[in-house]
């Protein structure tokens, strides 16, 4: 199985600095449209590689409209079924005024739930790993593209690595509508056993071919 994450594309929630998922988030700018529809074309061109091809998205409009032109050109649906994470009371806030205070959690540690009834890290990463591994049984040979966020892409990695869910000692960067991909082989001294390779991380030459801005929004 080969594995595509495809973080969205600007976002005006980047852009403004809002926390927002299923509720709170407007979409994609223009210059997100425009960065969808490079990583589209330039995943079209990849085509003839990937064999069969199911494209997933979480439920959030941006990813959604990331995923959108990528399912078009490869002539598949998208599936809006992959999990995000709840931020409970500090969707639609900014997020600088969430932990601009000193005593909050996250200035303790980027595990801790930014809000009350949001998901910490761990969980939020945990329940990204379990739905990855429904996706490796039910795409066996296949090609999954996952059109997500950068959340998604560092619980990925953590999951396929056995790293405990943790973004205290290591992060990553993930530009906007960067591809990062993954597949899964067997061992080559023992090709009972099955593991993940990274093949590529934080990709975006399809944008400077476009020549459109790369960027990646603020994190935490």
């Amino acid at each position: 199985m080969r594995l595509i994450l495809v973080r969205h594309g600007e976002s005006f929630s980047n852009v403004d600095g809002v926390i927002a998922g299923h509720r709170a988030c407007l979409g994609l700018t223009d210059r997100g449209h425009s960065q969808a529809v490079a990583v589209a074309e330039y995943l079209a061109a990849e085509r003839h590689r990937l064999g069969a091809i199911a494209v997933y998205s979480t439920g959030v409009r941006r990813a959604v409209q990331t995923a959108e032109p990528i399912a078009h050109q490869l002539g598949v649906p998208v599936r809006p079924e992959f999990p995000y994470n709840e931020h409970g009371t500090a969707e639609g806030q900014r997020r600088h005024e969430i932990i601009a205070d000193p005593t909050h959690p996250l200035a303790l540690s980027p595990d801790y739930p930014i809000a009350a009834g949001a998901d910490s890290w761990p969980a939020a990463a945990q329940r990204v790993g379990r739905k990855l591994d429904i996706l490796t049984t039910q795409h066996p040979g296949a090609t999954v593209v996952l059109a997500c966020h950068r959340e998604t892409i560092l619980a990925a990695a953590q999951h396929f690595q056995r790293i405990p869910p943790t973004l205290t000692y290591a992060s990553a960067e993930v530009d906007y509508t960067a591809i990062t991909e993954w597949e899964r082989r067997p061992r080559t001294r023992n090709p009972q056993q099955w593991r993940w390779v990274l093949i590529r991380h934080n990709d975006t030459r399809h944008l400077e071919k476009a020549g459109i801005p790369a960027g990646s929004g603020l994190f935490y």
